[in-house]
């Protein structure tokens, strides 16, 4: 009995320290990437949400960072999170949308905003699109998904409809490596959908990287998967809140995150490529949005 007890205590603190040993992983990481928010709450907030027990809304950016400058944002996805639905709805707003950018003469292309205010003239620009609160942000650098694909072993995607870009040829059920993950999401010249097409294969890849990043036997290769993503994370969501919502939906069933996406069409304005997205197609991706977030229109 007594070398039962040894045995089972021996376990318990092992079993401790290895928890206490990812936790601290996951708040270096998130503390690295924290940046705190220059204001409390949303203007198009009554009051300041608990992310971690109220339904909420994320801009998720994904940046293609230059040299030259701090780039552009070339995927923006907005994502709520209901956890008295325990769902997840993410929609993504083609990077080439016209609309008004805060303190912009013109209409230009939403992506812009990013070179000319970085993220917070993007939150607010996307705020002002779908009049709907942006609750906080997750930036990633493009360039580091590959490293973050790869660190994670692969993820699995399936493509419904086949093209060969960089080499190569995208068919059916995958396991894709990091550089075939970011030509992945980027092909958007060779797909009869175009920008829709392009959309909605990012957001099949952020489901996947969701899938991955909670799985049970994803913990072994943590501590790689959290130094790849740390120098190309930026967040204002404080690490105990990131480790609160990672513990809160890790569990979180595939078929409770659905995907939404504009309808629009193109339109060249001095020999120049926009997405249009009319009046009544932003207030209905709007309506679905403030039910998820049990917000009154």
């Amino acid at each position: 009995m007594k070398k039962l007890i040894r045995i089972m205590t021996v376990a318990l603190i092992i079993t401790l320290g290895v928890a206490i040993y990812f936790f601290y992983l996951l708040y270096s990481v998130a503390n690295e990437a924290y940046s705190p928010p220059k204001e409390p709450k949303s203007d198009k907030r009554a009051r300041q949400v608990n992310i971690e027990e109220d339904p909420f809304s994320l801009l998720l950016i994904g940046i293609d960072a230059r040299e030259a400058d701090q780039g552009r944002a070339d995927t923006i996805i907005v994502l709520t999170a209901n956890p008295h639905k325990n769902s997840v709805k993410l929609t993504n707003i083609p990077r080439d949308t016209l609309v008004k950018i805060p303190d912009r003469d013109q209409l230009d292309k939403i992506n812009h905003s990013y070179a000319y205010g970085g993220i917070q003239l993007t939150r607010e620009t996307v705020e002002e699109f779908l009049d709907l609160p942006i609750d906080g942000y997750v930036q990633v650098n493009m360039q580091g998904l590959e490293k973050i694909v790869d660190s994670l072993g692969g993820i699995d995607i399936h493509v419904d409809s086949p093209f060969t870009y960089q080499g190569v040829t995208f068919r059916g059920d995958m396991t894709l490596n990091g550089k075939q993950t970011l030509a992945f999401v980027q092909m958007r010249k060779h797909d009869p959908e175009g920008d829709l097409g392009r959309n909605k294969r990012q957001q099949k890849v952020i489901r996947a990287l969701f899938r991955k990043g909670t799985e049970f036997r994803t913990l072994p290769r943590l501590k790689r998967v959290l130094e790849q993503i740390g120098p190309h994370l930026k967040t204002d969501i404080s690490p105990w809140k990131l480790i609160s919502l990672h513990q809160r939906y890790r569990g979180i069933d595939d078929s409770r995150i659905t995907t939404h996406s504009f309808q629009g069409q193109p339109t060249m304005r001095n020999g120049t490529y926009y997405w249009l997205i009319k009046e009544d197609e932003v207030r209905r991706i709007r309506s679905i949005l403030a039910e998820h977030l049990e917000l009154d229109l």
